[in-house]
């Protein structure tokens, strides 16, 4: 299924990431139903936290959205309805 595919994909990317430790390794869990799709949390460790997690989580975040596009799976986005009350009327 799509949310299998996507949690592997998740978990996959951050494998490749060096820092990401082996052990424990990389889990993707289902966080909750949401309002617009399912949230998905990625865990990993990582050796050496004191280097900061920007560019891991930059380059992580690249690999998982390309890993997603390959694959058909779309992040989903939120829908929003905008009504009028009280507009003119065209004639």
């Amino acid at each position: 299924s799509d949310l299998e595919a996507a949690m592997r994909i998740m978990e996959d990317a951050a494998r490749r990431q060096a820092r990401v430790l082996r052990e424990p390794g990389p889990a993707a869990l289902v966080r909750q139903l949401g309002e617009n799709g399912i949230d998905l949390e990625l865990g990993f460790w990582v050796e050496d936290p004191q280097l900061g997690l920007g560019a891991l989580r930059s380059g992580l975040l690249r690999d998982i959205l390309q890993g997603f596009r390959a694959n058909g799976i779309e992040i989903a986005q939120p829908k929003r309805e905008t009504r009028m009350s009280g507009a003119p009327r065209s004639s």
